[in-house]
């Protein structure tokens, strides 16, 4: 098994989607997993096909060493459900339907999923699902758990849809300063653009979602990346 492992790591690092899912059904066949466990494996290999696609080779990785582990039983109920569940709520996201990504996320977390990662993907989706007043909530947890830069971002970014005044915004002005990441963050700088914008700085607003939209594939959700065009 761990040779069909390297050969479908090396077929998903070259983008060979076909040879790499066709590798991971053999694999799944050749294990002779009763049908529970077949039906996890190869909605599993089905993500990383996805994933292979897209290019995300990490996540495609994960999703079939995952499948391989269900199909041979090495990956046990409780653990496979909450990493079943972030995994299709990860593709949900990135095809647009944040409202299914969210209501999954909240199913891995009602199946032990925890985390400061794990809290902060379900207050970003509910955000780009329009559910700011529950982002808040999943957010806010997640702080608690691990502050970080891009958690201010998302937090900022949601408060401002729960109260967009300018006064709001000059005081989201002032944290987001505070913490100001090491490394460029397409986020971080959204939630900047929008701060400003609000606050009635429209010059350093444009030129902070120009910034954004040089480098905006895939982190922002179709409604952020309109606000952020119609910014400039």
């Amino acid at each position: 098994m761990q040779d069909r492992r390297d050969d479908i790591a090396d077929l998903v690092a070259a983008g060979a989607v076909d040879a790499a899912a066709q590798c991971a059904l053999l694999a799944v066949d050749a294990a002779a997993p009763g049908p529970a466990a077949r039906l996890s494996a190869l909605h599993l290999a089905s993500l990383g096909v996805r994933y292979t696609a897209e290019g995300n080779s990490s996540a495609a990785r994960e999703a079939f060493d995952l499948a391989l582990d269900t199909a041979i039983g090495e990956s046990g109920t409780d653990d496979l459900r909450p990493r079943l569940y972030r995994n299709v709520a990860a593709a949900l996201d990135a095809a647009g339907h944040h409202a299914s990504a969210a209501r999954c996320l909240e199913t891995a977390v009602e199946h032990g999923a925890d985390g400061p990662a794990v809290w902060q993907a379900l207050g970003r989706t509910r955000l780009k699902a329009g559910d700011a007043a529950g982002a808040l909530n999943a957010l806010g947890h997640a702080q608690r758990l691990k502050p970080s830069a891009a958690l201010t971002a998302d937090r900022v970014l949601a408060e401002l849809v729960v109260d967009p005044s300018a006064a709001a915004a000059h005081r989201a002005l002032a944290r987001l300063e505070a913490s100001r990441p090491d490394r460029a963050s397409v986020r971080w700088d959204f939630a900047l653009a929008r701060a400003h914008q609000l606050a009635g700085n429209g010059t350093t607003a444009a030129a902070a979602f120009r910034r954004v939209l040089e480098h905006a594939d895939g982190e922002l959700a179709a409604q952020e990346l309109a606000l952020a065009r119609s910014g400039i």
